[in-house]
């Protein structure tokens, strides 16, 4: 339906009738005031009289206003272009205040919120593309965040968010189940030392930097980093080391700032993200 369509009409054969009544009295009221206009000016009628006459003339004005208003409040028009539902009463059903009578969606934008684990939290934004399937996926619409909650969901640890759809198609229908892909930005590389070279400590966890010593040899720097996640055998780190740097995979509990080291020629453990078995 097109906004302004009527959706239902309450009876108000009562107030048809008192309308066209005041109408009646509205248009005499009027012919007398114009014919009494005309009579003052020749000073046949009195200034009492007219005065009288434009009395008359805005109360029956005002009762057609009123009545007009109150016939407007027996008719519900659909405020907006939409899609309707089954009507939930039947001609001449008496309604009771708050009754429902009838659905209407506006369907050609629709709100699609998802569940999205707090693990992801700081990997989604307002603005990043959405595809939402129905069914075996057979339909999907595109779109993208609008929204995120600001609240995590204490039972499944869940944030909600909401993406607006353009549905135009209507393949979409309030209150359908759906499946929502997030696809997030462009991975980029990350910088990952072994577990086993992270010395942890509540101060800062650090790893040493196998480095050039003012004589040629090599010796230990011993570096805080701030860490990322971990997977496997690899963690994360965020700050404190540069791309080629080299670190004490192994023993680094051992060593001190600025100790002397040399290269082993033994073949180092094997590190992987995914081991098996798998990390506890």
């Amino acid at each position: 339906v097109t906004a302004g369509t009527v959706l239902i009409e309450q009876e108000a054969t009562n107030e048809q009738a008192q309308l066209r009544s005041v109408e009646a009295s509205l248009k005499l009221a009027k012919t007398s005031y114009e014919r009494l206009v005309q009579l003052r000016r020749t000073n046949i009628a009195t200034q009492s009289e007219l005065d009288n006459a434009k009395q008359q003339l805005d109360s029956a004005s005002a009762q057609v206003d009123n009545l007009k208003a109150t016939l407007q409040k027996k008719v519900i028009r659909a405020p907006f272009d939409g899609r309707i539902g089954i009507r939930q009463v039947d001609l001449g059903t008496d309604l009771q205040a708050g009754t429902a009578i009838v659905s209407l969606q506006a369907t050609n934008k629709v709100r699609v919120n998802f569940p999205v684990p707090q693990n992801w939290l700081t990997q989604i934004s307002k603005g990043l593309p959405v595809e939402v399937s129905v069914g075996d996926g057979a339909v999907i619409v595109k779109g993208e965040i609008s929204a995120i909650g600001a609240e995590i969901n204490t039972n499944t640890r869940n944030v909600i968010v909401q993406s607006i759809l353009d549905n135009t198609t209507d393949v979409l229908i309030p209150g359908m189940a759906v499946s929502a892909t997030v696809t997030l930005t462009e991975p980029h590389q990350l910088l990952v030392v072994p577990s086993t070279a992270v010395i942890y400590a509540p101060f800062g966890d650090t790893v040493f930097v196998v480095e050039k010593d003012d004589k040629g040899g090599l010796k230990a720097r011993q570096q805080f980093v701030r860490l990322g996640k971990a997977r496997g055998d690899f963690v994360e780190v965020v700050d404190g080391l540069k791309a080629g740097d080299q670190v004490v995979s192994a023993g680094a509990f051992k060593l001190f700032n600025g100790q002397a080291v040399v290269l082993s020629k033994t073949q180092p453990p094997e590190f992987k993200a995914a081991p098996t078995p798998a990390d506890t």
